[in-house]
């Protein structure tokens, strides 16, 4: 646990290295202190269908799911500390967005 799963807009593909920015997120998360390495999960899902308003604008939405018991000064760091390492990446490309979640008891592994 977390999960970090990054959802975007397939032709991104073409403009940066997925494969390297999933690395950097993952650093990313080991480097805010708050999990240990082994248990950090990231992934990467491509949209080849979406609509973002009136111009088909390219997104990186990521969300992070967590067990619960992090405050939430812990939530908002590691998130503002991914919204960052996208921003460097993606240099104003596409709209990106974080969304750091508790997962209910119901989660089962």
């Amino acid at each position: 646990m977390p999960h970090c799963i990054v959802e975007y807009a397939t032709p991104l593909q073409n403009q940066i290295d997925i494969s390297s920015l999933i690395e950097s997120l993952f650093e990313g998360m080991v480097d805010t202190g708050l999990f240990d390495r082994a248990t950090i999960k990231v992934r990467a899902i491509a949209s080849d269908h979406f609509m973002t308003g009136s111009d088909k604008q390219l997104y990186m939405h990521t969300t992070v799911k967590l067990l619960p018991g992090r405050s939430p000064q812990q939530k908002e760091m590691l998130g503002a500390r991914l919204l960052e390492r996208k921003t460097q990446a993606l240099a104003g490309t596409a709209m990106l967005s974080v969304e750091v979640v508790d997962l209910s008891e119901a989660y089962f592994k």
